[in-house]
């Protein structure tokens, strides 16, 4: 399980660049994500404050978004 703290900190570094997540960071946010294999809810509530409260492209919210909808929290 990814902390809290280190997605916020890995978001914070992908946005110092040019304010927007592309799909290649995207992947980093989910690989950090899934490390443990599950997604979390507080990773689920991180998710969703991050893909409304940031600029994604197509590509990085749709894999992202994905995380949301599923079960193994």
């Amino acid at each position: 399980m990814a902390t809290l703290k280190s997605l916020e900190q890995a978001l914070r570094e992908i946005l110092q660049d040019d304010h927007k997540v592309s799909k290649y960071d995207a992947q980093v946010l989910k690989e950090l994500i899934l490390a443990d294999g599950k997604v979390t809810r507080e990773e689920k509530l991180f998710l969703e404050r991050a893909l409304v409260d940031n600029v994604f492209d197509e590509k990085a919210y749709e894999m992202l978004s994905k995380l949301l909808i599923r079960q193994d929290s």
